[in-house]
């Protein structure tokens, strides 16, 4: 028997057509104070109240948890008075619907609460925030079982994948697509629109009102040297890995977060990014097993200074596994000089046009590039001179080290494997150290890995 309730949602006339789309999958990119969120929390009610799916689950997905809780949790409490079953549950963020369907806010910054679960439906909220990864990896599963539907939701931060997958929507058959332009909504008068264009300037008027993909982007560090370089084709095509040429790796190491490679070749005209992966919550022996195979011929891979770091769980550095791992190689492995992260930033803003990049295996880690971004202080409403740490920041840090190591303006002193490792570690002066000598060194290392000359 099918369930006939009310509830106090009202949609806007432009998003009837939404509503009623017959499409598993949409994408929505809306100006600012159009309702985006009233609109998509209404929806995810609406299928919910109507499925004929037992024991059904939806979704409404932000970047954060907690911002998703803020902007849809009241909406979502609002809109179900009366007609849920028993009480919203705030720990979990969940209303239950009298059919038993529930819908539950999650955030993108916990993908580990979304793995395993299956969903009816389900709405990405300013899916530029997220990383790029998080639909395919993540989200899509959860949805192949029950053949859950899908809307992408938010307003243009450059070219990323957001814009990528509104591309997608305008000639896929099974996609919906919905672009809703200040100017050509209706909600705003002329007049509020030119006041809204002379106190938020140009740039923000047109990618926040406008829907407009090309403007810039304020806070982020290379989104506008991507463009130019997409603009130029030889910066990012086709670059297949070159046998006959030696493979660069450059690591940033997360153990609480995310460790990211980058690989690089070089020729007569600079550096070809032929790589790029980035994985989460995995041990040492996965990133052995991850380099050793591919099919690439290794010359150096640079870790971060902070690998010279003892372990709590193995008693041992990071570096010393590394060599434990490859003394049988002719692999170097050299730290990357501890210098400010604005010198690295400075230095990948030099080297980016100047190193071409893969366009489907760098794809990932210049999503992150495009994302990576300062701080916004929302008391001062400035933006701080440190990056925002989130999804884009190890992809970032790891060409950071790319780019400091590629400088021709440093000279680093190093570790190298020998053929034969013998059990003794010797640095690029010819000092030798044994086990236990080594492990006195790395106790002093911030003073012994610093010898850069500029």
């Amino acid at each position: 028997m099918a369930i006939s309730l009310e509830f106090p949602y009202h949609p806007r006339k432009q998003l009837v057509d939404f509503h009623n789309r017959s499409q598993r999958w949409g994408v929505m990119v809306c100006h600012r104070r159009f309702g985006k969120t009233v609109g998509c929390v209404g929806e995810l009610i609406l299928r919910a109240m109507y499925t004929t799916k037992k024991n059904a689950e939806f979704a409404y997905i932000g970047p954060f948890r907690q911002q998703a809780k803020k902007i849809a949790w009241a909406y979502l409490k609002e809109f179900t008075e009366g007609i849920r079953k028993g009480n919203p549950r705030e720990s979990d963020l969940c209303i239950t619907l009298p059919n038993n369907a529930k819908i539950t806010i999650y955030g993108a910054d916990n993908p580990d609460s979304i793995r395993g679960l299956f969903f009816d439906g389900m709405v990405i909220d300013e899916y530029g925030d997220c990383r790029p990864n998080m639909w395919t990896e993540v989200l899509y599963p959860t949805l192949m079982d029950r053949r859950g539907w899908a809307v992408f939701i938010g307003t243009p931060k450059g070219k990323n994948h957001f814009y990528q997958m509104l591309q997608r929507s305008k000639v896929e058959e099974n996609w919906f697509s919905l672009v809703l332009k200040a100017s050509e909504s209706g909600i705003f008068t002329e007049s509020e629109l030119k006041d809204a264009l002379l106190e938020m300037g140009e740039d923000a008027y047109q990618r926040e009102m406008e829907c407009d993909f090309d403007a810039s982007v304020p806070g982020t560090y290379f989104t506008k040297i991507i463009a130019e370089m997409e603009a130029n084709t030889s910066n990012i095509d086709v670059y297949p890995y070159d046998p006959s040429k030696p493979v660069f790796v450059s690591a940033d190491l997360g153990f609480s977060d995310s460790t990211a490679f980058w690989y690089w070749q070089m020729d007569e005209e600079g550096p070809i990014m032929i790589d790029y992966d980035e994985y989460s919550g995995q041990p040492l022996e996965f990133y052995f097993s991850l380099l050793e195979e591919k099919s690439y011929t290794y010359d150096t891979i640079w870790l971060p200074h902070d690998a010279a770091a003892k372990t709590l769980q193995t008693g041992r550095s990071t570096i010393e596994q590394f060599i434990q791992r490859f003394k049988s190689s002719k692999i170097s492995l050299r730290l990357i000089p501890r210098l400010s992260r604005q010198h690295g930033i400075d230095a990948s803003r030099l080297l980016l046009p100047k190193t071409r990049f893969d366009k489907d295996n760098c794809y990932a880690g210049l999503e992150a590039l495009r994302a990576y971004r300062r701080q916004f202080n929302e008391k001062t409403q400035q933006y701080a001179d440190k990056p925002l740490h989130d999804w884009a920041s190890n992809g970032s840090d790891s060409f950071r080290g790319f780019a400091l190591v590629t400088d021709s303006n440093l000279e680093v002193e190093d570790f190298v494997i020998e053929d034969e490792f013998k059990g003794n570690i010797q640095l690029i002066d010819g000092k030798q150290y044994t086990r236990s000598t080594f492990g006195e060194m790395i106790d002093d290392m911030p003073s012994k890995a610093q010898i850069i000359r500029i």
